[in-house]
């Protein structure tokens, strides 16, 4: 007897995140339009999509496209500095327990100092160049990576890599098995560095605009002061935009890497 063919999943199923955007916009359009909360808070939707394909359009003003890039460019310079600390940490910090309880005190104090609080002594250092936000990103990014990777890096199993050394294996082949234990770890720690990171960003950029202008955060900060409520809103969308584009690249290469998926 033939099984039972499955049943094919419905409309709402198959798009359910569009028809989720759709009835979102739709409640947003319906808000703005009812007047229940002034204009001054609540843009609406029409005069954001205005505001985006003004400054997006190369050939207007175009402001939004470079404050986003310089965002961006300080957001990733900022992350890749914390992953590298934080994946040199948490390597060494996991090769024991004496190590890991050593430097979980640490690690965990530096978690818990929110960056902006060190952001001034950054600014200063740095004599208010751009190496101050990159250096505030990377601050908060690197003990998140580290404690992930420390503990990863204590959980492996010794017997696989017991069984390396007795068949005498290489000591770039036994690396290359952590590696590939901790692909998952690492993956995860990156995927939370990132978001933190565009975090970090936006918000030092608010608190002190950089010296070339160009920072969304600083983009905000004017449409706030200047009470453009659609300017705010488009820069709101263009920073949840490019948090979604960030981590969904880097959930497409955990899936093809085969790391564990984290929703």
């Amino acid at each position: 007897m033939a099984e039972p063919t499955p049943p094919r999943p419905g409309v709402l199923s198959r798009h359910a995140a569009a028809w989720g955007g759709l009835a979102l916009l739709l409640f947003w359009f319906a808000l703005a339009r009812s007047g229940l909360v002034g204009r001054t808070l609540l843009a609406d939707p029409l005069e954001v999509l205005a505001v985006l394909g003004r400054e997006l359009d190369p050939h207007a003003s175009g402001r939004v496209l470079p404050h986003a890039l310089g965002t961006l460019g300080r957001a990733l310079s900022g992350w890749a500095w914390g992953m590298g600390l934080g994946v040199a940490i948490g390597l060494l910090a996991g090769r024991g327990p004496s190590l890991e309880r050593a430097s979980a005190p640490t690690l965990e104090l530096a978690r818990a100092i929110p960056p902006i609080m060190v952001f001034p002594l950054f600014l200063v250092y740095f004599n208010y160049a751009d190496a101050a936000y990159v250096g505030t990103i990377a601050f908060g990014c690197a003990p998140v990576v580290a404690l992930t990777l420390a503990r990863a890096r204590r959980r492996l199993g010794g017997t696989s890599f017991e069984l390396l050394e007795v068949f005498g294996a290489s000591r770039s082949a036994r690396g290359f098995a952590v590696a590939m234990e901790l692909s998952p770890s690492v993956l995860l720690a990156s995927r939370l560095a990132l978001s933190l990171s565009l975090v970090i960003a936006i918000v030092t950029e608010m608190v002190f605009a950089p010296r070339s202008g160009l920072a969304l955060g600083a983009y905000a900060k004017d449409a706030e002061m200047s009470f453009d409520t659609p300017a705010f809103y488009a820069a709101m969308l263009l920073v949840g935009g490019l948090g979604f584009a960030l981590n969904a690249g880097l959930a497409w290469l955990e899936r093809r890497l085969g790391g564990t998926r984290v929703r």
